[in-house]
């Protein structure tokens, strides 16, 4: 995406800006510029009234404007040579001149005397074409310059202006001479005492304004522009990151791929990698972004045996979770490198360089980097290491020069620039050389730097959690299918069984994991053709899981059901086909479901086990925990509630204590104005509250021992909404299901809980761990966390440790107050893509009351519970088989992230996250024996680096990997 605004620039004009005077070595030509006037007349562009009418302060700053939507604008300059600027070709030429222009448009064409001499477009910004021998001469240029407005945003000529270069770099002429004083100016007196370190580099979105096939031809235009300049400019280093473009690159172009690692054993290219892409950090959960890691660490050291990889390259994810540390950390992961946060729209972020600590104590080094999609002007240059000298103390700044967003990378004019200043002594010197080495220097500060103990929050794009749910209910889906697949072929590996070979392939999911795809910022087509890979990646996840299980459990009965999760037992109710079923010869209880089929209670299932059930008729067990229907209210014993005129109007825990102090309220908002549009939430929501109309009260849809539900319906706007609430028999939270047919634009619909005990602080969890959060925002920087992103739960905290929970089948975009909790449901953006979210949407949420607490109440696994289906499958009947047992439940705080083979014969690698502030025991019993305790790449730990010499115990917060096989 386009660089960041300067601090104070209001965000509708951070793509550009300008800087332009006159001068002997320059000639500004923004007001030479024509075009045709509203009457159809020819005259100076500048001149239009439609930008100082509607856009006055680019006005102010002498840009070309003119309407957004894809609208051409052609402006025309007859360019002759100055009469004074001839005298610097006699005797001898002294200079040469370069044709500077800056744009803010989608397309670009640019003409001389008819012909084509450069074209760009969003990310490619601008040029320095070199004027031919004949302007000096006398020769007229005809230029014709050709720009299209972008679809969301008005279109600019940002500047333009003719620049001298001195032929020879000693400068005789002193055409420099404006240039290096106002270099010294900055310096305000003080010596020159710093240096550049320069690193080409080619920012390239997998997706965004182009579907992903377009990736592909920017990426080999990129890594052969950059292997040419290699060879031409001895001195360039560049450093490019995804490691799945390298995998892509090796498969499809390999003399290009071959070339390429080439130059890495030269030492001038460089993978720059980390994760699989650069992907989203705050959707995902904690599994996907540990596997994003392991995945890109163990593809780049095959694919780069000769290198260590010890960063992670992110620069334009929308914000970092709290438990990136640990994961990074855990794969060997010792640097990691964005620059995002320079886009904080309220709070300036306060470090450029510093240590980020995960809540467990893991850390990396962090470095804000430079500007991507730069050049090599001077001036912006040395702008750019002052405020890194001020920030850090280092004298030494990274530049990242080249064409970025959609590739590209440094070109031949901005190198050439970079040569003429680097032989100017009133510039800083520039170092070429690796990222690797850059780091290596800062890595003995790293006692002296300031630690970062939090979340690194982007105060902005706050709608990505909501955009596009039909991407992030894809991305939940496959990760938990992935991981059951996982799981799957590790039991029927270690049963002694034959399994396929293959393992479940989580590449398609990570690749749409990249931070413009799955946040739901790119073009329609990104998404369209994203469909049938979600699907295609489903199928087969599906089939790998159902193979594993079958061989697994062996058979041996009608109907399986599995538990693919080490939770507490309890005894869970769901609908099943109509007919009689029984487990062991008891009777399943049973009710007639309204939708069809019926609702059956089956035998508590504990910890990640299976039981066999039979199609036949036999004496009904008791229900436990059944559900009662007073009037309208509603409990079976562990909540309860309570239905009026005004919706669910309250709810009850156990113990009758009341939970909210008003009817939920179900709230819609226009959402417009913002610049970023499927990024970001309008700030001022709140300020434009608009009707939602239930029609009449809800009513029972049906009442019964295991299942009663009601219905509620209404309107927003032209979109129906149905609201049915569910609670089963032995369920500890109220299911909450709304389908919405959403036709709305630039809305926002949203779940606002009324707490009937204030909270002082509130929790949620995120990719990598978990955020605890005061309520009452204080301080600036908490006051600009007004929406945060959570992946399955989010709790308040009352003074008597007391709450309230909200489950969620997300990620969503929640909020969270003393008074009230808040979730945002739907948006309705238009660009980049019209129709975002609009259509049929169903979401699912539940309310768990938490009297003692989201910790002991074990709402992780609570939201696990509620989010991750039972396995309920025919199988071959082969004999009376018993229930199938893998672990038990791991207990409180402890969440199974991942449990795979491991690749020798019988053995399991076991993730697990304890997600609780005390240190928990993981505790398999004597079905397990361990082989070794791992790090996050399979390596074995020492067993002084285990905590306490206990292999088993996991200290808060943290991860732990073990490798473990049948006793």
């Amino acid at each position: 995406m386009p660089e960041a605004p300067a601090p104070g620039l209001p965000l509708r004009i951070e793509t550009f800006q300008s800087r332009s005077p006159p001068s002997r070595s320059r000639w500004d030509l923004q007001p030479l510029w024509s075009c045709h006037q509203a009457d159809g007349s020819l005259g100076p562009a500048l001149d239009d009234p439609w930008g100082a009418r509607h856009r006055p302060d680019w006005a102010a700053r002498r840009l070309v404007i003119w309407p957004r939507g894809g609208q051409w604008r052609q402006l025309t300059l007859d360019l002759a040579c100055p009469q004074d600027w001839r005298q610097l070709q006699a005797p001898a030429p002294v200079a040469q001149a370069r044709l500077v222009l800056r744009w803010w448009a989608d397309q670009v064409e640019l003409r001389v005397n008819g012909q084509p001499v450069h074209a760009g477009d969003l990310f490619d910004t601008a040029c320095r074409w070199l004027l031919p021998e004949s302007w000096w001469q006398g020769e007229v240029l005809q230029l014709e310059l050709r720009l299209r407005s972008p679809r969301h945003d008005d279109g600019a000529l940002i500047e333009s202006r003719l620049e001298l270069e001195p032929l020879d770099p000693a400068d005789p002429a002193a055409l420099l001479a404006e240039t290096k004083a106002e270099l010294a100016q900055m310096r305000a007196g003080q010596p020159l005492a710093g240096s550049f370190h320069v690193l080409g580099h080619a920012h390239l979105d997998l997706a965004w304004l182009w579907p992903v096939a377009d990736t592909w031809q920017a990426a080999e235009r990129t890594f052969a522009s950059a292997l040419d300049l290699i060879e031409r400019f001895e001195h360039l280093h560049f450093g490019h990151s995804t490691p799945a473009l390298y995998a892509w690159l090796e498969q499809n172009r390999p003399a290009l791929f071959t070339r390429l690692q080439q130059a890495v054993a030269a030492g001038h290219f460089e993978p720059i990698n980390g994760p699989w892409v650069e992907t989203d950090c705050v959707l995902i959960s904690g599994a996907s972004l540990l596997r994003q890691f392991q995945l890109g660490q163990h593809d780049s050291a095959a694919r780069f045996p000769g290198l260590e990889h010890p960063l992670a390259w992110l620069p334009d994810s929308f914000g970092f979770a709290a438990g990136l540390p640990a994961v990074a950390h855990s794969t060997g992961v010792r640097w990691f490198c964005t620059h995002k946060l320079f886009w904080n729209a309220t709070n300036p972020f306060p470090h450029r360089l510093f240590r980020w600590r995960s809540r467990c104590g893991s850390e990396v080094l962090a470095l804000m980097t430079a500007p991507i999609g730069t050049d090599g002007d001077p001036v912006a240059m040395e702008r750019y290491r002052l405020a890194w000298e001020g920030a850090s103390g280092v004298d030494q700044a990274l530049w990242l020069p080249g064409v970025g967003d959609h590739g590209g990378g440094p070109t031949a004019e901005m190198l050439e620039q970079l040569q003429l200043w680097q032989q100017q002594p009133e510039a800083a010197p520039q170092c070429h050389g690796s990222l690797r080495a850059y780091l290596a220097a800062l890595e003995p500060l790293a006692p002296r730097l300031p630690v970062w103990r939090d979340e690194l929050y982007l105060e902005l794009h706050r709608g990505c959690a909501t955009s596009r749910p039909d991407q992030k209910r894809h991305n939940r889906t496959l990760e938990r299918l992935l991981r059951e697949g996982d799981l799957a072929q590790a039991l029927a590996g270690a049963s002694g069984a034959l399994v396929e070979a293959e393992p479940a392939d989580w590449r398609p999911l990570l690749f749409q994991q990249f931070h413009d795809i799955l946040p739901g910022t790119s073009i329609p087509e990104v998404f369209e053709q994203a469909e049938p890979q979600w699907r295609a990646a489903r199928r087969n996840a599906c089939r790998q899981r159902d193979r594993a299980l079958h061989t697994w459990l062996g058979g041996g009965s009608d109907w399986w059901v599995a538990q693919l999760q080490p939770l507490p037992a309890r005894a869970r109710t769901l609908r099943m086909p109509p007919g009689a079923w029984n487990h062991g010869g008891s009777g399943l209880p049973a009710q007639a479901a309204w939708a069809g089929g019926q609702w059956l209670q089956l035998p508590a299932l504990a910890g990640v086990g299976a039981l066999p059930l039979e199609r036949r008729a036999a004496p009904a067990a008791a229900v436990e925990a059944p559900v009662w229907v007073e009037g309208w209210r509603c409990g079976n014993g562990l909540v309860s509630f309570a239905l009026g005129p005004g919706g669910l109007e309250q709810l009850w825990d156990g113990a009758g204590q009341p939970q909210l102090a008003g009817p939920l309220a179900w709230r819609r908002y226009a959402d417009r104005g913002e610049f970023w549009d499927a990024w970001d939430i309008a700030a001022n929501y709140r300020d434009h509250p608009l009707a939602w109309a239930w029609q009449g009260e809800p009513i029972w849809l049906e009442q019964g021992p295991l299942c009663t539900s009601f219905l509620w319906r209404g309107r927003c706007g032209a979109s129906a909404v149905r609201l049915e609430g569910r609670l089963l028999a032995n369920t500890p939270w109220l299911e909450l299901v709304l389908s919405v047919d959403w036709r709305q634009r630039h809305e926002l619909l949203r779940l606002e809980v009324p707490l009937a005990q204030p909270a002082q602080r509130w929790a949620a969890d995120t990719s990598g761990g978990v955020l605890e959060r005061p309520a009452q925002a204080v301080t600036p920087r908490e006051q600009a966390r007004w929406e945060v992103p959570a992946i399955s739960w989010l709790a308040s905290v009352a003074a008597g440790g007391e709450g309230l929970a909200v489950l969620l089948d997300g990620p969503q975009g929640v909020s969270a107050s003393p008074e009230q909790l808040g979730i945002s449901l739907l948006r309705a953006p238009t660009w980049p893509d019209p129709g975002a979210d609009n259509g049929f949407q169903r979401l699912r949420l539940a309310l768990l009351p938490c009297s003692s607490g989201w910790s002991p109440a074990q709402v992780p696994q609570q939201a696990v519970d509620f989010r991750e289906p039972l396995w309920l499958r025919p199988v071959v009947a082969q004999g009376r088989p018993g229930r199938r047992q893998a672990f038990p439940p791991l207990g409180e705080g402890l969440l199974l992230l991942g449990c795979r083979p491991s690749g020798e014969c019988g053995t399991l690698v076991l993730t697990v996250q304890n997600c609780s502030p005390a240190r928990r025991r993981v505790e398999l019993g004597s079905a397990w024996q361990l082989v070794e305790r791992l790090d996050g790449l399979d390596q074995p730990l020492l067993r002084a680096q285990a905590t306490g010499g206990d292999p088993w115990l996991l200290m808060p917060w943290s991860l732990g990997f073990w490798r473990i096989r049948p006793a």
